[in-house]
């Protein structure tokens, strides 16, 4: 297994929201695959405190804006390399529609990307290049595939696969990959349904933790209630609903305080809804923190909340890693019965599960947990449980290294 290479193409690294794939990366470089991290963007600032580094052994490689002006020597050169690609690449772009235009830029950056870079990966000749998501990375993966004879794959998830129907060329990107990985039962259904059967090799392995946090006797019978919540202030989390159930909480005179953690476009929309609910000494939207800060907030908190739907535009999370992760701190989970929670949160067992839009049932499962210590006490017990068993990296980074390990060896 020391002896494959991945290159995983990132559209930017590093960024705040995506933690998780610092640990994916972490966790192979751990099982001894050799990796590189190549990005299509410069990194946003983004300071030490709120993202650890990767491992020395894992190197970074930026594309900046400015290396696009090779495009003028490398489109004609790749060309020359393989007359057929620009008939291709014409029949790929008649046939499908981009439902967007952040992915029809994303689509031409990544060719951009590609036809630019394809010389250095011909030179480092990686086992297989992977694109982090569906959307630009896979294209990058899949056309530098094509130009320097490297196998691909890529991830698909949510944003990437739901949003607008999902990127325009998803489906011939799953039938020319070697495997695609993604981390919840129900993207991989819809997966192979978009495939259309035939015989795609999508690979199923959980994001995961690097380890179990410490366990916490939690007591809140002297005190209010803490809610908490941590994600991106955006319509798909359905922090609103959240408002209207606290508001339901304030009349049913339940001693409760309410914390958002997360930065995004909805937050002048949800401070209006806290001032008209008149929820001001409740409700705190506390912005983006570092993950220190939230680590302290999932101990401070007595019970976890995430109220994701789907939203105008079909985006819709996973498995949000928020939840494994508040499981893993003990605590009990209240979910919203999208397909990809419930692999998760089991209605009575760990949490329980509810139509987050139904202010009503939300904010009643939240004064039954508010009532019942002992139940508060059982779901966390069990959904730390379910952590251990099912979303620790040591384990599911090996399910994804094998995938990379037998893609090297069965050229697809």
């Amino acid at each position: 297994m020391s002896t494959v290479t991945v290159a995983y193409i990132f559209e930017r690294y590093p960024v705040l929201t995506q933690t998780f794939l610092r640990r994916e990366l972490i966790g192979l470089s751990r099982s001894g695959l050799r990796l590189e991290v190549h990005s299509m963007f410069s990194s946003r600032r983004v300071s030490a405190r709120q993202v650890e580094k990767l491992p020395d052994s894992i190197r970074i490689l930026y594309f900046r804006w400015w290396h696009a002006a090779k495009l003028v020597i490398a489109l004609p050169r790749e060309l020359l390399r393989d007359p057929k690609l620009l008939r291709d690449g014409w029949r790929l772009w008649r046939r499908h529609r981009f439902a967007n235009r952040e992915n029809f830029w994303a689509t031409v950056w990544a060719i951009i990307f590609s036809f630019c870079q394809a010389p250095k990966f011909r030179r480092s000749k990686p086992d297989i290049l992977h694109g982090v998501r569906a959307t630009g990375p896979a294209t990058a993966a899949a056309l530098l595939s094509r130009l320097c004879g490297i196998p691909f794959s890529f991830g698909a998830h949510a944003y990437d696969i739901y949003r607008h129907g999902g990127d325009a060329f998803l489906e011939p990107k799953l039938r020319a990959a070697q495997f695609a990985h993604t981390t919840t039962a129900a993207a991989e259904d819809y997966l192979r349904k978009r495939a259309g059967g035939n015989g795609t090799n999508i690979i199923l392995a959980r994001r995961g933790l690097e380890s179990l946090p410490p366990k916490m006797e939690r007591n809140a019978i002297d005190r209010p209630i803490v809610l908490l919540s941590v994600g991106r202030l955006v319509p798909k989390k359905g922090h609103v609903h959240q408002i209207a159930a606290c508001a339901l909480l304030k009349a049913w005179k339940i001693p409760f305080k309410a914390r958002i953690i997360g930065e995004g476009p909805s937050r002048t929309e949800l401070r209006r809804a806290i001032v008209e609910a008149g929820l001001e000494d409740r409700v705190i939207l506390w912005g983006a923190l570092s993950a220190e800060t939230i680590e302290k907030a999932y101990y401070e908190a007595d019970i976890f909340w995430h109220t994701g739907v789907v939203d105008a535009e079909g985006d819709r999370d996973g498995l949000p890693n928020v939840i494994p992760e508040a499981m893993a701190h003990g605590l009990p989970v209240i979910a919203s019965n999208l397909p990809a929670n419930t692999e998760a949160v089991t209605d009575g067992v760990n949490g329980f599960v509810v139509d987050a839009t139904n202010a009503e049932q939300l904010a009643g499962a939240v004064k039954r947990l508010a009532q019942d210590p002992a139940l508060r006490k059982k779901f966390g017990e069990n959904g730390r449980q379910w952590v251990e068993e099912n979303f620790l990296i040591s384990r599911n980074a090996e399910i994804l290294a094998g995938a990379f390990v037998a893609a090297k060896m069965v050229p697809k």
